[in-house]
C-alpha cells in the first residue's frame, strides 16, 4: 500500500493552452508543442506564473498501443493562439489531490487515489477532466526527480 497525503482541493479556473500529442510516448510530443508555443511568444514558462497540466486523451486501452496526451500551461486571457494548438477555458472545481516524486510509480499512485475517493464517498466527476497532472518542475530534469500532483475530479465529500 502507498502512503500519499491526499486531500480535497478546489481549483481555480483556468484559462489555458492546449496541445495534444499521440502515439506510444504523447506526452513529449504535447509538451515540445507547449514549450515551442512558449519560447515562440518570449514567455517564460518556469517563471511560476505557469502552471502545466496534462491528462490522456484518449485514455490508453488493451487494443492499442497508440494513446493521446494533452498539455495545458495557463495564460492570460490576451495570450493569442498558435497554429495547432487550442485556447480552452477549464471550469476548475473540487478534486483529490495527492503529491508524488518521480514517476515510476504514477499509475499505482493514480489507482491509490482513485481507492480512497471511494473509501470517503467521493464520485470521479466525469462532466470535466477527471484526471490532471500537474508538473511542478521543468521537464529537463529526469523523470526520476519529477514533483507532480495528481488531481482527480469528485463530487461529494
Amino acid at each position: 500500500m502507498m502512503d500519499l497525503d491526499i486531500r480535497l482541493v478546489d481549483l481555480a479556473p483556468m484559462h489555458v493552452v492546449a496541445a495534444r500529442g499521440y502515439g506510444t510516448e504523447p506526452e513529449y510530443e504535447a509538451w515540445d508543442s507547449i514549450l515551442e508555443f512558449a519560447k515562440e511568444r518570449r514567455i517564460d514558462p518556469w517563471d511560476k506564473t505557469h502552471r502545466f497540466f496534462g491528462f490522456n486523451n484518449p485514455e490508453p486501452s488493451a487494443e492499442r498501443a497508440a494513446y493521446g496526451y494533452e498539455q495545458w500551461m495557463t495564460v492570460d486571457d490576451e495570450v493569442p493562439a498558435a497554429i495547432g494548438l487550442e485556447l480552452k477555458d477549464a471550469p476548475g472545481g473540487r478534486y483529490a489531490m495527492a503529491h508524488v516524486h518521480g514517476l515510476d510509480f504514477i499509475g499505482d499512485a493514480w489507482q491509490h487515489l482513485a481507492n480512497w475517493c471511494i473509501d470517503h464517498d467521493l464520485t470521479i466527476d466525469t462532466d470535466r477532466e477527471p484526471c490532471l497532472e500537474e508538473v511542478l518542475n521543468p521537464i529537463d530534469l529526469p523523470e526520476s526527480d519529477w514533483d507532480v500532483d495528481l488531481f482527480l475530479a469528485v463530487t461529494g465529500g
